[in-house]
């Protein structure tokens, strides 16, 4: 979308901004369960395929897990804050209760001891019956892949909490979450059906599949955000919000490339200001500065 649509509010109180956020958390450890009274993993699974049905769910607890797999993980706090008025101890009790249900496992951070959540596979299948008529094209996710990665899904959902907020208080209505592994599937397979074209037919069919998925081909690639927000603006439009959390891990030529590619860009309150020196260059700054 063009920097002319999107939203712009204050930022000064927002977690994240244009390159004040949320301090990053330590490495994930890939072994306990640390809500109480949860099992661990091979147990959860041995659940997952002996037990036949559950409960009846609260909708709230639905929406939980819609939640979870949306993002593949989620912090913990991030559940209690923005599902359970900041209750941390109720949230555990509701986390719990799905727990000993095979629906959820978790991860735990060191030293800090962040928990983290994810679907399990009868979790998953729970949700994504629950949300097939609401929103069929919603696609959720299980499992954690990498120990760090459940940091970084964590931090997409606090950044999707903030846009959202933005957007519902425009008078829009999000429509549809979009994670980097939807996209980079889709692409990809497109991608390796046109490999063997010349290179000026490659260049043509990258440019086509590109604006097929409303992305942009920078310096010959099609470059992806972690985070996609389909949304309806106030005026039923249909449009879209592409975002990137940066690190101090990027550097100046990633940076530029997402700029080019027109991604809004977000970091940690820690990692903008080692990031000032490439915000310098206004080829970066033009976008980072336009949220």
């Amino acid at each position: 979308m063009s920097r002319s649509s999107r939203y712009h509010v204050n930022q000064e109180h927002e977690e994240f901004s244009s390159l004040s956020g949320v301090a990053r958390e330590p490495e994930i450890e890939s072994s306990l369960l640390s809500i109480p009274g949860s099992n661990r993993e091979s147990q959860g699974n041995q659940r997952e395929h002996s037990r036949e049905h559950h409960p009846q769910l609260l909708e709230s607890d639905l929406q939980t897990l819609s939640d979870i797999g949306t993002f593949r993980a989620v912090a913990l706090q991030d559940i209690a804050r923005y599902r359970f008025r900041n209750d941390i101890n109720d949230a555990k009790k509701h986390l719990d209760a799905l727990a000993r249900q095979g629906l959820i496992q978790t991860r735990t951070s060191y030293p800090d001891r962040s928990v983290y959540v994810t679907l399990t596979r009868d979790g998953h299948r729970l949700a994504s019956q629950a949300l097939g008529d609401q929103n069929p094209t919603q696609k959720l996710y299980r499992g954690f892949v990498k120990t760090r990665q459940a940091q970084h899904d964590a931090a997409l959902f606090r950044l999707y909490q903030q846009e959202a907020a933005r957007i519902h208080k425009a008078g829009g209505k999000i429509t549809r979450v979009v994670l980097d592994f939807e996209l980079q599937e889709t692409v990809n397979r497109r991608l390796a059906n046109v490999k063997s074209l010349s290179p000026q037919d490659l260049t043509n069919e990258k440019n086509k599949i590109a604006q097929e998925h409303g992305l942009t081909v920078v310096q010959g690639k099609i470059p992806l955000p972690d985070l996609r927000l389909e949304y309806e603006g106030p005026d039923q439009q249909i449009t879209k919000l592409d975002l990137e959390l940066v690190t101090t891990n990027y550097h100046r030529d990633t940076l530029a490339t997402k700029a080019k590619a027109g991604f809004a860009l977000y970091a940690f309150a820690e990692d903008a200001a080692r990031l000032r020196p490439a915000m310098e260059d206004p080829e970066i700054m033009q976008d980072i500065f336009s949220l």
